[in-house]
């Protein structure tokens, strides 16, 4: 039998064949080392006929997987970050993308809370973004923007991501219709939100659309990169290979540089620029 793992707690695993999830276990070889189960896995599985559980025996290949939090087979990851309350740490959230995009991961930007801040200062982080991604913008309390967030995620395997207490659950409930996935609010002695999510579960918002409810998915490991690669992960910069004079160049004081030009025109964000190099220079540290 075929299913994917939706739940994994405590050693047990829930396995969705579409029609019934079954609790089970894995074989032995399936728990250690690299044929450790993912949340999102493909999965091969018999069933006790004694009490109806399940034995997962085998793994299908993985589009891709992340180490923290344990998933796999994602299609995208809605980065999700509030105007204000907290307020939004571009660098971080560049790392985020970044990162998802070395993961094989599409990027969706979904941003929160735009009542707290002016139209003029909502416009600039939505023009920040809306050249490398697709960019929505949610009111958790009124539901505004679910309608669109859910037409860029229809018919994808989805998780959300980004710092506690920006309205990830919000959105959720929202999605699933569901009103039992635990909310937090802003700590007034941090300024930052409460975990609330305690294990990784799928929710199916459809048939084809399926949601990755993962707890502490506030950072992603970023990965070891080569200085000359790291503009492939920011697409506004990458968008002008072969338009510089230099087939290697790294867009940072080269001469004949198209990325400057356009930094100077203003046809990319400063701010994102400014993340490109940081990430830059992380690169070259780890590199001595």
């Amino acid at each position: 039998m075929l299913g994917r793992v939706v739940k994994g707690i405590g050693g047990f695993y829930y396995v969705d064949d579409g029609t019934h999830v079954y609790m089970g276990n894995a074989r032995k070889n399936l728990k250690r080392g690299k044929s450790i189960i993912y949340v999102g896995d493909v999965v091969e599985f018999d069933l006790r006929h004694e009490d109806g559980d399940c034995i997962i025996t085998k793994v299908r290949e993985r589009k891709n997987f992340l180490s923290r939090p344990p998933v796999s087979n994602l299609d995208k990851l809605v980065v999700v970050f509030a105007a204000a309350s907290p307020n939004p740490n571009r660098i971080i959230i560049d790392k985020f993308t970044a990162a998802t995009l070395y993961n094989n991961i599409d990027v969706i930007i979904c941003i929160t809370k735009p009542d707290l801040v002016s139209e003029s200062d909502l416009q600039e982080l939505v023009s920040t973004y809306k050249k490398p991604f697709p960019v929505v913008t949610v009111n958790g309390k009124n539901s505004d923007g679910i309608d669109e967030l859910y037409n860029l995620i229809k018919g994808y395997n989805v998780a959300l991501a980004g710092p506690s207490g920006v309205g990830k659950s919000t959105i959720m409930n929202h999605l699933t219709g569901r009103s039992d996935i635990e909310t937090g609010d802003i700590s007034s002695k941090t300024s930052r939100g409460r975990h609330t999510t305690r294990h990784v579960e799928i929710f199916s918002i459809d048939k084809d659309t399926h949601f990755y409810d993962t707890p502490g998915f506030t950072s992603l490991d970023f990965p070891k990169l080569d200085k000359y690669n790291v503009k492939h992960y920011f697409p506004e910069v990458s968008g002008y290979k072969g338009y510089c004079k230099y087939l290697d160049c790294i867009h940072v004081d080269e001469p004949g540089c198209a990325v400057k030009k356009a930094l100077a025109e203003g046809q990319i964000s400063k701010s994102r620029y400014e993340s490109y190099l940081a990430i830059l220079e992380e690169v070259k540290k780890w590199q001595r």
